[in-house]
Parts: C-alpha cells; structure tokens; sequence
C-alpha cells in the first residue's frame, strides 16, 4: 500500500493544501489588504493573499477574533521584519506573534533562516523598535506600546504553515535558544506551531477545531439527575495536566476567560501544588465543565469510590486558571502531583433549556471571591492610617473593596500606598514585586515584606507624601515618553518602578514624617531628579544588559539590584 498518496496519484498533503486555499479564499477575500500588490499579477498576488489570509487565519485561532478583526492584524508586507500578522489579546493581556509561510506541497519546514528573522523581529519589537516593521505595524505604534508597556503581558509567537507541524532541527534551535534567554526569569514567550495538520482540522472542524471528548477516571464520584444530569467528585492533578497538554485553550471556548497565562494567582495556585499537593483540594474550588454527554463505562463496577467516564464536547466554564497552573507545575515537577486531587463537575446539556450554558457560565463567573486586599482592610494598622490620614491630613484612603475611589487630590487607596512604600522602601526585590506581582506584597499581613511597609512607625504622612511622589514620577515619565522612542520608551516604561525608587532615593525621606517639612519642595524635585535617574538607568542598561529583552529584565531581582547599584553610583559622581 502507498501512503501519503489519493487514487488519481495526487499527494494526499498536496489535497489537503488545496482544502485550506479553498477555506482562506472563502473566508478572508475582500478583508484582507492588498492594495500594495498592484505590481503584482496572477499568481504571485495570489500566493501573497494566502500566506496574509494564513496568518489571519492562526490569529483568529489564537483569540477567537472575527474574521475582520483577523484580518485587520495582518502587518505582512515589505520590511515587515519577519512579523506577518500581530493581534493584541486585551481581555488575555497576551500579544499574538505571528510568522506564516505557505506551502503548496504541504511537506515543506520553516527554515532556520525564517526562524532568526521571526526571532530577530521578535527582539525588535519587545524593544519598541517599530521604524524597523512595516507601515501597516507602525500604524498601530499607540495601541502595541500600550500593551507591550503592561508589566504582565505575555506573547505567543505562532509559526503559521501549510507545512509540516514539527520544525526541523535547526530552526527549533534557534527558537529553544530564544526562549530560554527571554524567559529566563518569566514564562513570557510561548511557542506555537500550526501546520497542515491543524489547518485542515479547522476547515474541517471550524477554527475551534474539533470537540474534546476526555476519558476521565474520577474518585469518590456522585451523580445529580435533576432536573439536569451532573457528575461530580475527584480528579488527579496529572489527569488534568494532560487534558491542558493537549488540548490547549480550547478547553475554555465557553468561558469568559482563556487561562490568563501567568498572573499573580495563578503562580500561587502554581506553587501550593508543588508544595502541598496531598492538600490542594481543600484549598481549591474545583472546576466546572459542561459538555454535551457523559457516559459512565462499565470499569469500576458499581462502585462509587472510582469509575470511568466517556466524557463528549467538554469546555471548562469555571477553574480554567486551575487547569493552566496544574498543567505548569506538572512541566516543573510531575512527580509533586502524583497526590493532588482536583474536585471537578461535569453538568450535560443533553435535555437542557437553550440558554443554560450560558446562565451557568455566567453564574460560576460572577461569584464573589476572596483577594488580599479583602485581609489586608482587617489589618489594625489600616484603620488606623485611615483615620490619621482624614483627621491629619484631611485625606481619603480607601482601603475596602466596594469604597469610592476617591480623587488624586482628595486622597488614595491601599494599592497605591502598597506600591509607593514598597518603592521607598529601598530594596529592589520589593520594586520588582511591586512592577510584576504586586499581590505578593500583601498576601500575609502577618510577616514581610507587608509588615515592613504597613507596622507602627507607617505614619499617614509617609503613606501620602510616597503617593504623592509615585504619582508625580509616573506623570513625569508619561510626559517624557511621548518624546521618547524604541529602547529608550521602553526603559522608561518598563522602568518606571526603578525610576521611582531611585528618585525616592535622592529626596529627603529622612523628613517623610515631619509634619513641620514643607514636602512640596521634595515635590518640585521630581522633574529634574526623574530625567537623571531615567537617564542613569538607561545607560546602566545599555552598559551591561544591552542585548536583554526589557520586560522579562524588570522582573529579574539580581539584575534590578545591580541596575540600581549602577545608578546610584552615577548620583554619587555627579
């Protein structure tokens, strides 16, 4: 038998190419831009159309979008700089990367020169160098610095192919290099391959791709019968790990929310499996997921302490941040999960009203919950700072969920005062935290780093006058960033929490608490103290971490300290 070939002697790869043509032809024909293919005839215009419909089409993939909206992010064109489609994924806080290469034989791989010049761009980009891409990408220069300037961002780069969906050897070097130097303190960059494989799977199954259907052992397993069918009880960790491996984020296509990628909770939720995994259960409110029927297999007998489950069209509506943080701690250390159970229900639709999916997706979503600014308003000092700050200083400061924000003028909130402390507190590893995960700051009002900043000695003073100089930085920098470009913008955006330490350094904090210290002209200060710092910090950087990507650098405590080292030693000398 010959394989790989259809009767009339056509490859069956080369068929398949010709599927998703068709599909792109269909779906992206007058959306996508070619009006600068007017020099272009036949077959070369053509060709040129499919590879930007391909990328259009591996965005869509990755946010769900419409086809307009994908088609919107295509950024292929002359000096395009190996980035042929972008897409911001607000709702996600992620940046979708996306290099595609088409290929009639569908047997072809990404070069290893493609994958330096993606690599290459890639660089570029993070470091805000956006005269060096296309018209189309610098067009949207405004809305991609703002997302590249938030702190948790994170970007999926996307080789988009009707190729094969494994990259060869050299190129996958090149990549496995790019993504151990950019992620060495974060997982900021993930790498996706979409080949003919997934191509054809969308044209065959819609860009969802094809339901999930999951075998699921589940212990000490119950059942509801009405009015709807449910099945509840408990999952193994690494059960669930295997579900994300290999189904990705379309586990969540009914949610209101992908995975989120690597925020603060999830970390946290990260780490309580590695730690004490045998306890997970009772510090984690399980997972939800509808799916269109569930059938329990003959294995496990009658028993109710296990069975098997036939598990069909599953989407995880509630616990999709479980799921991702139990998929990155098993990539760290499987074995720590061989004890952690997952409390996990499975509801059908079979006999369902219409919109029940969607009532009990909302409803799992918008339930109140839990966050540490919630044990932080318990804390004594709060109400006492409160108090100081409105009868001394006849300031607001909102510390509980739910309290009007008040005015810049007429006060702040405990998350403003949290990063402000923590930034004049003189200790990089907080100004790090206070850039990258704030929530860790305060996550135990009962030892450091939250008592360092919130004890005895925190007058209202200090908590206003801090706040006042943050907002004051931040403005500065704001202002100064709209004369700034590429690295330069980026140190002054990624930075700003660097910045605002040293610039507390240089003020006289000594007298923070002096209720007789005229502050406002520590407050006049600001200006010319933050343009040197800024300045400092940006030849710090160009001296010794020239060749680091400015996002994942913030984030990294060693090279923050040595970057304020180097700084304050500029100060000195000046």
């Amino acid at each position: 038998m010959v394989h790989g070939t259809t009767r009339g002697g056509t490859s069956v790869r080369t068929l398949q190419v010709h599927h998703v043509k068709d599909s792109l032809r269909q779906d992206f024909t007058g959306l996508i831009d070619v009006s600068d293919l007017t020099g272009n005839q036949g077959t070369q215009s053509d060709t040129i159309f499919l590879s930007r419909a391909l990328a259009a089409r591996a965005v869509q993939r990755f946010t769900g979008c419409a086809l307009d909206e994908a088609a919107a992010a295509v950024t292929d064109g002359f000096h395009d700089n190996g980035i042929d489609a972008l897409a911001v994924d607000e709702e996600n806080r992620r940046i979708v990367i996306v290099q595609s290469k088409l290929d009639s034989s569908g047997n072809a791989g990404l070069s290893q020169a493609d994958a330096l010049k993606i690599r290459n761009g890639c660089s570029d980009l993070f470091d805000m160098k956006f005269d060096r891409f296309s018209p189309t990408l610098q067009a949207r220069r405004t809305e991609i610095a703002a997302a590249l300037s938030d702190a948790a961002v994170t970007f999926i780069v996307v080789v988009a192919t009707t190729g094969r969906s494994t990259l060869p050897t050299e190129a996958q070097r090149v990549f496995n290099d790019f993504l151990t130097e950019v992620n060495e303190s974060d997982p900021v960059v993930t790498l996706e391959v979409l080949g003919l494989r997934e191509f054809h799977s969308m044209v065959v199954e819609g860009t969802a791709g094809p339901r999930i259907e999951l075998a699921v052992p589940i212990e000490q397993w119950g059942r509801v019968e009405l009015p709807y069918q449910a099945y509840y009880g408990l999952v193994q960790a690494t059960e669930i790990a295997s579900w994300f491996e290999q189904h990705g984020d379309r586990l969540f296509s009914q949610n209101l929310r992908k995975s989120l990628g690597s925020t603060e909770v999830n970390e946290g939720l990260t780490h309580t499996l590695l730690t004490k995994g045998e306890n997970f259960w009772y510090y984690n409110n399980g997972i939800t997921a509808l799916c269109e029927s569930i059938r329990k297999t003959p294995r496990g007998g009658s028993t109710h302490a296990y069975g098997d489950f036939a598990i069909e069209g599953v989407s995880v509506v509630n616990g999709a941040q479980t799921v991702a943080s139990i998929h990155r701690a098993a990539k760290k250390d499987e074995k720590s999960l061989e004890e952690a159970r997952v409390w996990v229900r499975f509801i059908s639709l079979e006999g369902c009203p219409p919109d029940f999916a969607t009532d009990v997706t909302r409803a799992t979503n918008t339930q109140n919950s839990v966050e540490n600014r919630d044990f932080v308003a318990l804390d004594q000092q709060q109400e006492r700072i409160r108090r100081d700050m409105l009868l001394s200083l006849h300031k607001q400061y909102s510390v509980k969920r739910g309290e009007n924000v008040p005015a810049e003028s007429d006060g702040c909130t405990v998350e403003d005062a949290i990063v402000a402390l923590a930034c004049a507190h003189n200790n990089p590893y907080y100004t790090v935290l206070a850039k990258s995960a704030v929530g860790r700051l305060s996550e135990n009002t009962e030892r450091a780093p939250y008592t360092n900043l919130f004890n005895h000695g925190t007058s209202a003073h200090r908590v206003w006058r801090c706040v006042q100089v943050m907002r004051a930085v931040e403005a500065d920098l704001a202002d100064r960033r709209r004369n700034l470009v590429d690295r330069e913008f980026a140190v002054a955006a990624h930075g700003n929490r660097i910045v605002l330490q040293l610039v507390f350094n240089q003020l006289r904090l000594d007298k923070v608490n002096d209720t007789n210290y005229d502050w406002d002209n520590e407050i006049k200060r600001i200006h010319e103290v933050t343009g040197i710092a800024l300045g400092h910090l940006t030849e710090a950087i160009e001296s010794t971490y020239s060749n680091n990507y400015l996002a994942p650098l913030f984030k990294n405590t060693t090279k923050c300290r040595d970057l304020v080292t180097q700084a304050e030693a500029k100060f000195s000398s000046d």
